[in-house]
């Protein structure tokens, strides 16, 4: 009988240590998840800040060609 017991402790004491693996590594992974998805938006935010720039670069040198066409045109 008594070796039913032991047996049976050992079996949840098993058990438990795969619960608590289990558990462990899913709290892990969700953290490790949550940092990607920060990371993700950080790189959606650069890269919105990046084509807002190249945007505003583009309507610059827009400006830049009528105000060279407009002194091209007085010379």
């Amino acid at each position: 009988m008594e070796s039913i017991t032991l047996a049976s402790l050992v079996s949840v004491v098993a058990v438990l240590t795969f619960m608590y693996s289990y558990i462990k590594d899913r709290y892990e992974s969700g953290k490790a998840i949550g940092q990607l998805e920060q990371r993700v938006t950080s790189l959606e935010s650069d890269k919105q800040k990046i084509q807002d720039l190249i945007n505003s670069v583009s309507e610059i040198q827009i400006q830049l060609a009528r105000l060279e066409q407009k002194i091209d045109m007085r010379q």
